[in-house]
């Protein structure tokens, strides 16, 4: 099987990391891996840097020929079997590219809790173009199937997996040791892309009380985008100056994740996002809101903690109370790592997905 893989973001998130990932299981398992991405994109660096054969479009709007063109006629010398779109612009760049080449298999996957608007376009878009659409947790699903643009019967669930054996032991003593922080004291982390839909201002604000229970406590934030400053400024001054660091973009996330306490994850909007099946299988606790996907990764009270969007008191009593009470936090990082290695395992989500992109093209044929 021939897969292109066709996605239109700069930055680099959970979508990028995904797409990565699936290309790299189904590789593994003897498939072809092509991969269009937009010009000097992150995922474009690290697309060629892995070895697959790459492709760098404008990807300027929906209807852009400079991007639409190339792939189509990128796609048929390819050969490719099925094309694989992202949410956005490269669905419809990579819908009309798919059709110009004469690739009837194209499935999106979704990854985040989005509406598709009911245009016309978007119509044609999903009951023309697209074989499949996966959604990476039940709470996508539905809300596809409800809007009445996606057929409900192109719609499937395939949560996202993580390599449970990823955190590297001691990773997380040497990164304490980088940052000149003691083994015995409390360290909350918030690891995300800084944007708003991430709720890193109710983090810090919830930061801001579990400090004052417990002066020791440091924050470390990693992640980049565009809110850096203002929440740089916001830390600042709402906080003591010697409590909290911007890591910036980080590779070695699983030795942030080691060196944690707990993982707090205080977004808006989400879907099933990797930083919390990271840190579960890291062995780390984690405070997450309950939006999405996200409590269908987590049962509040044994394998994590759930609280309500926008909710500072309550991020602030969920992390301060593991914290203060390090065996129930054991036992709950036990119960989350037991619960990946059984439903969001790598392997078991490189299944799904290699028999959605088969199906794709019985649909299609």
């Amino acid at each position: 099987m021939r897969v292109c893989f066709v996605n239109s973001m700069r930055s680099f998130g959970g979508g990028e990391r995904w797409l990565l990932e699936a290309a790299e299981g189904l590789a593994a398992r003897g498939h072809t891996i092509t991969v269009a991405a937009r010009t000097d994109s992150a995922l474009a660096a690290r697309s060629t840097a892995t070895g697959y054969d790459t492709i760098e479009l404008p990807m300027r709007g929906d209807g852009d020929p400079t991007s639409i063109l190339p792939l189509a006629r990128w796609l048929r010398s390819t050969r490719v079997d099925v094309v694989s779109v992202n949410i956005q612009r490269a669905v419809r760049v990579g819908a009309a590219a798919a059709k110009l080449a004469g690739v009837r298999a194209v499935v999106e996957r979704r990854g985040l809790l989005f509406p598709v608007k009911p245009t016309a376009l978007n119509r044609l878009t999903y009951r023309r173009f697209v074989s499949r659409i996966i959604a990476n947790c039940g709470a996508i699903a539905e809300d596809l199937a409800g809007g009445g643009v996606v057929p409900a019967d192109r719609i499937v669930v395939i949560p996202n997996g993580i390599e449970p054996s990823r955190v590297t032991a001691g990773e997380g003593e040497r990164l304490r040791a980088e940052l000149c922080i003691d083994r015995d004291i409390p360290v909350v982390v918030v690891i995300g892309r800084l944007v708003p839909d991430k709720g890193h201002e109710i983090a810090l604000a919830a930061f801001a009380q579990i400090v004052e229970r417990e002066p020791r406590a440091q924050l470390l934030v990693a992640g980049a985008g565009k809110l850096r400053q203002h929440l740089r400024t916001l830390a600042a001054e709402t906080l003591p100056a010697d409590s909290w660091r911007f890591l910036g973009h980080r590779s070695d996330v699983d030795a942030v994740l080691a060196a944690a306490n707990v993982v707090l994850v205080t977004s808006f909007r989400e879907g099933m996002p990797h930083v919390v099946l990271e840190a579960m299988s890291a062995g780390t606790p984690v405070v997450a809101t309950g939006v999405a996907g996200i409590p269908e990764m987590i049962e509040s009270g044994r394998d994590g903690i759930l609280i309500p969007p926008g909710d500072v008191g309550a991020a602030a009593d969920a992390t301060g109370r593991l914290l203060a009470n390090p065996d129930e936090a054991a036992a709950m990082a036990h119960a989350a790592r037991r619960r990946v290695h059984d439903e969001f395992s790598l392997a078991l989500m490189i299944d799904r997905v290699e028999a959605c992109f088969e199906e794709a093209q019985g649909v299609a044929r």
